[in-house]
């Protein structure tokens, strides 16, 4: 078992079903991204992908390099951006076929790593999402499978989600994104209350009203906007 993180000491290798699909869905035609190196790299690189890896660390690149060459992988299109994803990827252009977050997983960074990666995918294109039973992956699958514009393919050993984009890229304002609006239904009915049960513990029966009013016309103007 290769050891291509943290020095050597660790091997954080995606399962053997995404390298699969990584292997049926790229050929030398396909553009891929990946945040996170290791030996989905070596899988982008070994299907002849134009491919771009994205890690701060330069000793995974120098084994990832070693490893290839000790496989007789050709890495000649392969791109190693040094760096952290959310200050790289900004800087990133270009449409993508396929694209892995597999980079750090504390908040919000699989999220930032989404944002600007998966809105450069062609309708078609495949986003995969890594590490899904840890929260930040798994409230990507969440908000994805509410969205109309992806379509959920897989989901490979209860880690790896991998969904196809089958509209544009869009972001909207929360009040159009389908798992925003329902999880975030209890939180402002039950803020809503208790303003209302201090407004009434103040006897300050006109600013409830107004506050009634304010929301009424906030519902409908949603209603109207959806």
């Amino acid at each position: 078992m290769v050891k291509l993180h943290a020095d050597g000491m660790a091997n954080w290798e995606i399962s053997g079903g995404v390298t699969e699909f990584i292997a049926a869905h790229c050929d030398a035609g396909t553009s891929s991204l990946e945040t996170g190196a290791g030996v989905s790299t070596l899988a982008f690189a070994a299907a002849g992908a134009r491919h771009t890896a994205v890690t701060p660390s330069a000793d995974e690149i120098a084994r990832i390099r070693a490893e290839a060459a000790e496989r007789g992988i050709e890495m000649s299109g392969v791109t190693f951006v040094e760096g952290f994803s959310q200050n790289v990827l900004p800087s990133l252009t270009g449409p993508l076929d396929i694209v892995l977050i597999d980079g750090g997983h504390g908040f919000p960074i699989p999220a930032v790593d989404w944002t600007y990666a998966a809105a450069r995918l062609t309708v078609g294109g495949y986003c995969l999402v890594d590490d899904i039973d840890i929260w930040t992956g798994q409230m990507l699958v969440q908000f994805m499978d509410e969205e109309d514009e992806w379509e959920r393919v897989a989901i490979i050993r209860n880690r790896t989600a991998i969904f196809r984009l089958v509209k544009p890229f869009v972001l909207r304002e929360w009040r159009h994104q389908r798992s925003v609006v329902a999880k975030s239904k209890f939180p402002r009915t039950l803020r809503r209350a208790k303003n209302a049960v201090g407004l009434i513990a103040r006897g300050d029966l006109v600013a409830l009203r107004h506050k009634f009013t304010h929301d009424r016309e906030l519902s409908r103007s949603a209603k109207r906007d959806g």
